[in-house]
């Protein structure tokens, strides 16, 4: 009940950020710019993003292949979506994304959680590197036909994908070549938790425990490995996630097109990655925040009117978020996730095993 109670909060105190957002931009106005949306290039954005997260599904499955778990069909895909439903109405959801996902999975087939979280992260990783890969080519691209500016909005952008990168690889060195010092980490981390949560809950105190932790932590790294090692589904899973982005970035660019007011794609693959990796609002989907910042970067960079750009954003979030969120909510309610269920990373379910059904 109290992540219920959280969703609903973090919802109510998006919808009045996007709606105290609208309202200082002018309702009729943006309203006005909706009337003459053209319908053809809108219907392609959603179709673009039911072509992204079937790829980044996929993406996930080759990982899975990796490790032994050949998973497939309807039932594994609606459990993916019910994974990402989570991740998108959850206040900070996209930290936790690969638990929801990986749990999700595990509850609907017969993928072992440990297995399926490891699976999760390496995608996770891919797909913010896939994404970073754009974001380069987008500004390659903006260098290279003269449509970079000197302005601070877009030193902004290039210094926020230094920081992106820069932290992909401190991440990734520390995931892959300094697990005794994640570990360490992880247990400090499953000391505190076992000294607050842990005094609430005798469950939370029994999986929070050192030996129970260190073994779901070899666990873990040994699926991981499995993982990595398999080159040509990591490979193949990173194609499927370049191919993901590139489509799940589409919305953007048809939504402006729709009202008559195209921005080009370079610029839509180096700004929507970088602000959705420096986004750190804690409500659902970055709600709020996210349309603040990429209207005000498009109404400095393309010169738009604020009206034109908030009009463009939202019909984008249409499809990009809220879409998403439908999707997820059907897929959900098909399947047996719900959202109390996901746990905590270092403690997925009584005994380290998910029940099934």
């Amino acid at each position: 009940m109290r992540r219920v109670f959280r969703v609903v909060l973090g919802f109510a105190l998006a919808l009045l950020a996007v709606g105290g957002f609208l309202w200082f931009v002018g309702p009729a106005s943006v309203f006005r710019e909706f009337s003459r949306a053209d319908p053809v290039p809108l219907g392609a954005g959603f179709l673009a993003v039911v072509g992204a997260f079937y790829c980044w599904s996929e993406a996930l499955r080759r990982l899975l292949v990796s490790v032994g778990q050949d998973v497939r069909g309807p039932r594994y895909r609606a459990a993916f979506m019910s994974g990402e439903f989570l991740k998108q109405i959850v206040p900070m959801g996209h930290s936790g994304g690969p638990v929801f996902v990986s749990y999700a999975v595990s509850r609907e087939t017969d993928a072992p959680y440990e297995e399926a979280l490891a699976a999760a992260t390496v995608v996770e990783f891919v797909n913010i590197g896939a994404s970073v890969i754009l974001a380069a080519c987008g500004l390659g691209v903006l260098f290279a036909t003269g449509r970079a500016t000197d302005g601070p909005v877009f030193a902004a952008l290039v210094i926020g994908l230094a920081i992106a990168v820069a932290f992909l690889l401190s991440v990734a060195v520390l995931v892959h070549s300094h697990r005794a010092l994640l570990e360490r980490l992880v247990l400090r981390l499953a000391a505190a938790g076992r000294a607050t949560a842990g005094r609430l809950s005798a469950r939370a105190h029994a999986a929070l425990a050192a030996d129970s932790v260190g073994a779901t932590f070899e666990t873990y790294y040994a699926a991981f490995d499995r993982a990595l090692g398999d080159r040509e589904q990591v490979w193949r899973a990173t194609t499927f996630s370049l191919v993901g982005w590139a489509l799940f970035l589409l919305p953007m660019y048809t939504s402006f097109l729709a009202i008559g007011e195209p921005v080009p794609y370079a610029l839509v693959a180096l700004v929507v990655p970088v602000l959705s990796l420096v986004n750190i609002v804690p409500l659902p989907g970055g709600l709020g925040g996210f349309e603040v910042a990429l209207a005000g970067v498009l109404v400095a960079l393309v010169g738009l009117d604020l009206p034109v750009a908030t009009a463009g954003v939202f019909l984008y979030r249409l499809s990009n978020y809220w879409f998403v969120v439908l999707l997820g909510a059907i897929a959900s309610a098909s399947v047996s996730v719900r959202l109390a269920d996901p746990p905590t990373p270092l403690a997925p379910t009584d005994e380290g095993t998910v029940e099934r059904e």
